[in-house]
């Protein structure tokens, strides 16, 4: 039998006194062990155990015997909720599937057209994925405030008013939401949907005590099923691996009153391991509390190479086939080559259909943006690079990816992003190469001051806790000294923390999009052409020219090309309807006349 430290025997005597209790506990602390000796000091008390994953869920049922009910957070809400849906066979893994029913029944979605979207399918990404961040919230309706960020930055950047984008699709998400959950309906729901049902139905649990474990994942419509409960609630985690903030989660711990206790001794790897970690909390976290290593943790002989995107995974799984090794990867296959072969066609000017890259117009407005956004570059670079290397030969490197993996027992590297790693562990874990793309700290030189990047620093520390033995920071190193730098800097007061207010006054002073597009359109070679100005209107000689301009406002009146009329007026958006009105015109023998018109 294990013997308990000193920090888990204080949760323990704590667990015992009846009041609500948060564990902090670092990665490796061993706390699904602390809670079952917590549920063994309660025995007699009703007690549910409740985590994300069903394989977590499947290992705890072992661990816990009688002591309590263990279930995920789904497979709460399932019997109340979820059974509905399933008995239509409705269920479903993302909510995307419902898009071509849903594209047919909402007719409004016409008013994202004029925002640069190209068809009704492809403007119900964004209204779904604003489904998907209100189901993961505790609101009673969809708000502005489910608008994913991406989108605010990408209709700011274009110098759009976000208000206005807002009232067109706010109202479509708020239909959406109506049509989804509809009992006669059988358009498909993802498992979100119905727990955020059981949510909205303020249900009331039959338990003295419930264990939460992994709490710092919670996202705010499970916490609107736990917090108003009368049991006693005992919550562990990490916030320091609070890696899912970008779909909604939250630090639950920080909504629980009671008192909070640590486990800081980590039985997963070494002291060196240990002190890297403190070091990157106490830098870029402002971390006080050490994390303490095991001398001798188990080892198995296991690789890994962890990488910070899904792209960034692909790239190592080409190059370690290219040297024969068998590899595995921990991540689903069919989802990375998924986006990568969506980003292909994006690159090509075609409608890319996925909800990673359909909310971008063009495979040069995304390079715009990943230049501007440190947040977009870090998901985005990767596929950017990719792309442009490998272009044509996208689809076979695709092919290859899904036809030459191995699983995990036969492989000799095991291949993971850093956020499905979560919960895993290896002897040797090495960090890709796009974690150079990483941003921990960022300064900036005018205002003399550095933001912090907490979430990328809280995936950092969940990649360097993976490892039990060993380290390979790799390219990232050089890159995390700069920026262990800066965090040095600002702790000694050298420099300060951008506030919120600096913030604003450096975006005022950025160039917006559509002026960095017209410079890069200037730098740009281009194949000579004619471009007859008819006054009081602008004459653009090519469908592609028309298509850069989807989903801005016209700064003149658009004519067409041969006839003169006007076919998008000063100040109004430019749509894909214009494109459709031109489809059919010859543009080299329009062309060919104008400019024989000029040089006379």
């Amino acid at each position: 039998m294990a013997t308990l430290t000193d920090e888990q025997k204080a949760v323990v005597e704590a667990a015992k006194t009846g009041s609500h209790l948060k564990v902090v506990a670092f990665a490796g602390a061993g706390k699904t062990f602390t809670l079952v000796e917590v549920a063994k000091a309660l025995a007699g008390k009703r007690i549910l155990y409740l985590t994300f994953s069903k394989a977590l869920a499947e290992e705890a049922k072992q661990k816990f015997g009688s002591l309590a009910d263990v279930m995920t957070n789904h497979a709460l809400a399932y019997k109340e909720t979820g059974k509905p849906f399933a008995e239509k066979k409705r269920l479903r893994r993302s909510l995307f599937q419902a898009r071509c029913q849903l594209a047919e029944d909402m007719p409004d979605l016409d008013c994202l057209l004029e925002w640069g979207f190209r068809n009704r399918e492809e403007a119900l990404f964004p209204v779904l994925e604003t489904v998907n961040r209100f189901t993961q919230s505790e609101a009673e309706t969809v708000t502005a405030e489910h608008i994913p960020e991406i989108l605010r930055l990408k209709i700011e950047a274009e110098d759009e008013r976000f208000d206005d984008f807002a009232a067109c699709l706010v109202p479509l998400a708020q239909r959406a939401w109506e049509l989804l959950v509809d009992p006669k309906a059988s358009y498909p729901v993802s498992h979100d949907v119905y727990l955020k049902l059981y949510q909205l139905s303020r249900p009331q649990l039959p338990y003295d005590v419930i264990l939460f474990d992994e709490a710092q994942d919670a996202n705010p419509a499970m916490l609107g099923i736990l917090l108003p409960q009368a049991a006693r609630r005992i919550f562990v985690g990490d916030p320091h691996q609070q890696i899912y903030a970008w779909r909604g989660a939250v630090n639950a711990m920080d909504r629980l009153q009671g008192q909070e206790l640590p486990l800081s001794q980590s039985f997963r790897f070494k002291e060196h391991i240990a002190d890297e970690a403190s070091e990157l909390l106490r830098l870029f976290k402002g971390e006080e509390r050490q994390v303490r290593g095991n001398p001798k943790p188990k080892q198995d002989g296991s690789t890994a190479i962890l990488s910070r995107t899904n792209a960034g995974a692909l790239r190592e799984v080409l190059a370690l086939l290219e040297q024969g090794k068998k590899v595995a990867l921990v991540n689903k296959i069919e989802e990375l080559t998924g986006a990568l072969e969506a980003a292909y066609r994006l690159y090509l000017g075609q409608n890319p259909c996925h909800p990673e890259f359909s909310l971008f117009r063009s495979w040069q407005q995304l390079k715009l943006l990943i230049e501007r956004f440190p947040s977009i570059a870090a998901q985005y670079r990767p596929y950017e690079r990719l792309v442009e290397e490998y272009k044509d030969s996208i689809p076979k490197v695709c092919r290859t990816l899904r036809n030459s993996l191995v699983d995990e027992d036969s492989a000799e590297v095991v291949v993971s992003t850093a956020h499905r790693s979560k919960g895993r562990e290896w002897d040797r874990v090495t960090l890709a190469e796009d974690f150079t793309g990483v941003t921990l700290a960022q300064e900036n030189p005018t205002h003399r001051c550095v933001k912090l990047y907490p979430e990328e620093a809280n995936l950092t520390y969940v990649a360097f806790t993976r490892a039990r033995d060993t380290l390979v920071k790799g390219a990232f190193t050089e890159a995390l000294e700069r920026q262990k730098d800066l965090a040095r800097a600002l702790k000694a007061g050298k420099l300060q923390l951008c506030t919120p207010e600096i913030e604003a006054q450096a975006r005022k002073a950025e160039p917006r999009v559509p002026e960095i597009e017209a410079q890069a359109r200037k730098a740009e070679p281009r194949v000579p052409e004619v471009v007859v100005e008819l006054p009081p209107g602008m004459y653009v000689n090519s469908l592609k020219d028309i298509e850069v301009l989807i989903g801005r406002r016209a700064e003149q009146d658009l004519l067409h090309p041969r006839t003169g009329k006007v076919l998008v007026e000063q100040g109004k958006i430019i749509t894909r309807s214009t494109v459709k009105q031109l489809e059919n015109e010859d543009f080299r023998i329009i062309g060919s006349t104008l400019a024989q018109t000029r040089e006379v």
